[in-house]
């Protein structure tokens, strides 16, 4: 079982090599006097989704499909699921009526559209990558938008102004983050190709790989970071997480891995089209209505998180049942 402990290895490198991005670049953009806001929006929200990013590119390169798109099923669904679950019986988190009403929305457009895409001749072509693309980058402008993310900008400029940091770290932060990216690049070649062996092994399609290993695996950073948000007082960074993830990975992940697979595009294998996204719609329905009940969800009503923990079982046992091959 060579490749399931090669591809266990890939994954701590892909969740060790997103790490290592996202310290040093947020420690480069202070340096730099880049808004903490702009951080947020930019560098936390995308640099969680990074080993879903790495994988998507790398399964694209070399036409692995099911990986690609298994990938995003399988991270997404464990994260609005298990990890969102196990993170309320832990803590509260609190939701807005902007979060719900923005990004909860958001997160049940990009499902939908991921569908649509995938009715369309079974595959994402190159061109549909970039356009889902374009629609995360016009998604962030609004959230930046909403937020007033340029003000906070031009405010906190005017602060560094008067407050000089020191960067004599700044080398060694630029050195961390080109390791982390060398980290992630070699990581995901070395997942994508120890799940085809582990696929061919067991005899199993690609896509479950995809979703039940590293679907999950890729989830990490995501866990990460929800707990310590939790542990930190924080529940609202640890479901803006969760939910900004939803978002990044249908859209920005799947779009650069269907750009990777050039003419050829990624093909949908059709138990991921009418399972696993309507799954994941359905869930990601369940978890928005269980913090539009009282705007928050976490250990005060530990059924909640039991609810969303007995959907992923669910998931699960349905996918061995009837979805092995």
């Amino acid at each position: 079982m060579l490749a399931l402990l090669f591809l266990t290895l890939g994954l701590i490198g892909l969740w060790a090599g997103a790490t290592l991005v996202v310290e040093s670049a947020k420690k480069i953009a202070v340096m730099l006097k880049v808004s903490q806001a702009l951080i947020g929006l930019t560098i936390i929200s995308i640099g969680t989704s990074l080993p879903e990013i790495a994988t998507n590119i790398k399964a694209g390169l070399v036409k692995a499909s099911g990986v690609a798109i298994g990938t995003n099923l399988g991270s997404d669904i464990t994260q609005i699921t298990f990890i969102l679950g196990f993170t309320a019986l832990l803590g509260t988190m609190y939701a807005t009526k902007k979060l719900l009403r923005r990004d909860g929305m958001m997160v049940l457009a990009s499902i939908v559209i991921m569908f649509i895409i995938g009715l369309t001749g079974y595959k994402v072509m190159w061109y549909e990558g970039i356009a889902i693309i374009v629609i995360y980058l016009i998604y962030l402008y609004k959230v930046a938008k909403d937020e007033k993310v340029s003000k906070k900008i031009m405010s906190e400029i005017a602060f560094s102004k008067n407050h000089k940091k020191s960067n004599k770290h700044y080398v060694q932060n630029i050195f961390l983050m080109m390791v982390g990216i060398a980290l992630l690049i070699y990581a995901s070649d070395f997942v994508v190709k120890n799940a085809l062996k582990l696929a061919d092994i067991w005899g199993v399609s690609e896509s479950f790989i995809g979703v039940m290993i590293i679907g999950v695996g890729t989830g990490l950073p995501e866990l990460s970071t929800a707990i310590t948000a939790i542990i930190r007082k924080a529940g609202d960074i640890s479901i803006g997480t969760l939910i900004g993830s939803n978002i990044t990975d249908p859209m920005f992940s799947l779009g650069f891995g269907a750009v990777a697979a050039g003419t050829s595009g990624l093909v949908f294998d059709k138990n991921l089209l009418f399972f696993d996204i309507p799954f994941w719609f359905a869930a990601s329905v369940i978890a928005l209505l269980l913090f539009r009940r009282n705007m928050k969800i976490g250990k005060e009503d530990r059924k909640e998180g039991l609810i969303l923990i007995g959907l992923y079982v669910l998931f699960v046992f349905l996918k061995i049942k009837f979805f092995l091959h």
